[in-house]
């Protein structure tokens, strides 16, 4: 089931695709640019030593593979632009003015003056469009040390550079589905920069879709603690909680998801989906009566609302074992509600689209209405639907299931013949007339219906048969009943394609209860008892004699029997004889 169930999450959000944004922004003759202001001086601090080691960084830069610094007065002209100066740009000025004129990258830094001449400098690098950073941890600088300051900034961000690069790389082979590559990839971006979000959550995404959930569950985890309402992490995460039966976290993740995108119909019936798909259907369900509470009419939330409660009151039936308990003849009581719940939204559903109501809805609420023992309601429905979906044998079979639970034997039994002239190849429907005849003690009738099944068909035949024996053995030998079990073998052996080992288990009873009621009827001892029984007697013994190996399987010595059915028939002969 997990697999189908990832294929369906895969298709319900599209792969979610990491490029470091500094890969997709504007770039300067093939390099992307970065975008180093004035670093900011702290209390007061030497305003003329950042701006020294600011310059310095953007020198560096010059020769740099992949990046390129904005120039001083380009910085100066795009700030002028938003009406600042150069001076103004703190970081996170400098991080909005980036964003403005799509800069990919910016470096800012802030030092304070701890003594005379002697700084300690604190940088970041940032990637803009993603929102995170590369801090660089902080290192002591002296007045005249401008060149080493902006030297050791330049070797970050060449790990910078070198995190972005393993990023792309991890995501390249995630692209291409080249698990392994792809995690190894990450793993050496992480480990320089393991506050990477889009790096963290690929490599959550990797381990999923190598289904090692547990793993993967804990990076998203991390993702969400840094960023709560990370949406593809949420879903993700909520998504593997579900299947690992973690309702409530799979219950709070999807709700932050949906705190996201509040209005949004259509999100909220997928991930109210993705958590019945996984075992929840309670849980779809309150995500559903949401939708429902701001727009009451939604036909389609009411759709997936009957569809989530008739699942949930299966479940729970199932899980009580009530068939088992008592015979199937009572619904669990907490199922009653979630089959209420689904009657009503169904039922509203059909209002608003008539003929259009898909058959499985409008069969789960005939469905639920029989669990619930409501017959003339489910009478009533089935009337209803047939109306305006005469042609679906499903409905026809469920309203011939209520009318025969009403004590309207004769009319499910025209609702049968309906479904077999609707689908002449139907796999139950005659097997269903002929079961229904025999609990009514309607044998002769029934054996009438299911030779009609048992034409053609070597399967139904076998089951066929199997009923017939079933009732003349169960309510007739076991009953010491004989009769009965000899008028009910004699009708199972007139339905057209037995199978040789069910006609001799049929055989077998016919005879041996002939046996049995002859000993019984025979103890007068008489001409007249002698007269009646020895032919019983004498069929027995014939139907013995085509048995095959059956009678082993009761435990019984078929020659040992032949041979009292054969003494039985001497002291008959013998009686006669004499009497005459």
């Amino acid at each position: 089931m997990l697999g189908r169930l990832k294929l369906m999450f895969a298709v319900a959000i599209a792969a979610v695709v990491i490029v470091p944004a500094a890969e997709i922004a504007a770039q300067d003759g093939g390099r992307f640019q970065v975008i180093i202001p004035y670093f900011e001086p702290l209390e007061d601090a030497d305003d003329g030593f950042g701006k020294d080691v600011s310059k310095e960084l953007r020198k560096l830069l010059e020769d740099f593979p992949t990046h390129v610094a904005m120039e001083e007065g380009d910085i100066k002209d795009e700030a002028k632009r938003f009406d600042m100066k150069i001076d103004d740009l703190n970081c996170i000025y400098t991080r909005q003015l980036a964003s403005q004129i799509n800069v990919p990258v910016a470096i800012c830094a802030s030092y304070n003056e701890v003594s005379k001449d002697n700084f300690t400098v604190t940088a970041e690098v940032w990637d803009i469009a993603g929102s995170e950073s590369f801090p660089i941890e902080a290192f002591p600088a002296t007045k005249d040390d401008r060149d080493m300051a902006a030297q050791h900034i330049f070797e970050q961000f060449e790990r910078y550079s070198t995190t972005v690069r393993s990023a792309a790389i991890c995501n390249d082979y995630y692209a291409s589905q080249q698990w392994d590559n792809a995690l190894r990839n990450c793993d050496e971006s992480l480990a320089l920069n393991p506050s990477q979000i889009g790096a963290r959550y690929l490599r959550g995404r990797i381990l999923y879709e190598m289904e090692r959930l547990d793993e993967s569950f804990v990076e998203l985890e991390t993702v969400l603690d840094t960023n709560p309402y990370h949406e593809d992490a949420l879903q993700l995460a909520g998504y593997i909680a579900a299947v690992s039966e973690q309702d409530d976290k799979a219950r709070d993740y999807y709700s932050r998801y949906l705190d996201i995108n509040p209005g949004n119909a259509a999100i909220r019936m997928r991930i109210a989906y993705e958590l019945a798909q996984a075992g929840d259907p309670v849980g779809a369900m309150e995500f559903i009566q949401v939708g429902l509470d701001v727009d009451a009419e939604n036909v389609d939330l009411h759709e997936q609302y009957g569809g989530f409660a008739f699942s949930a009151a299966l479940e729970i039936q199932q899980e009580a074992a009530v068939g088992a308990q008592n015979g199937g003849d009572a619904v669990a009581p907490e199922a009653v509600g979630y089959y209420r719940e689904a009657i009503s939204s169904y039922e509203k559903v059909f209002e608003a689209k008539g003929a259009e109501t898909p058959v499985g809805h409008l069969s789960n609420v005939v469905s639920a209405y029989i669990q619930l023992e409501e017959l003339d309601n489910a009478v009533m429905m089935s009337e209803r639907v047939l109306e305006t979906h005469a042609g679906e044998d499903r409905l026809w079979v469920l309203y011939a299931d209520a009318l025969q639970r009403s004590d309207r034997l004769d009319d499910a039994i025209a609702a049968l013949d309906r479904v077999m002239e609707i689908n002449p190849d139907h796999p139950s429907a005659a097997l269903r007339q002929g079961n229904w005849l025999i609990q009514a003690g309607r044998l002769e009738d029934a054996v009438s219906v299911l030779s009609r099944a048992a034409e053609g068909n070597p399967a139904q035949a076998e089951q066929a048969g199997r009923m017939v024996f079933a009732e003349a053995y169960q309510n007739g030998y076991q009953k010491d009943n004989f009769q009965y079990t000899i008028d009910g073998m004699l009708a199972g052996k007139q339905l057209p394609n037995l199978g040789e080992e069910m006609r001799n288990q049929m055989n077998f009873w016919h005879a041996f209860s002939l046996y049995r009621k002859a000993v019984v009827d025979q103890e007068p001892n008489t001409i007249q008892s002698a007269q009646a029984t020895l032919p019983a007697f004498q069929q027995a013994l014939q139907l013995l004699g085509n048995v095959g190996g059956y009678p082993a399987s009761v435990n019984l010595n078929l020659t040992e029997l032949q041979g009292n059915v054969g003494t039985y028939i001497e002291i008959q002969e013998a009686i006669i004889k004499r009497g005459r």
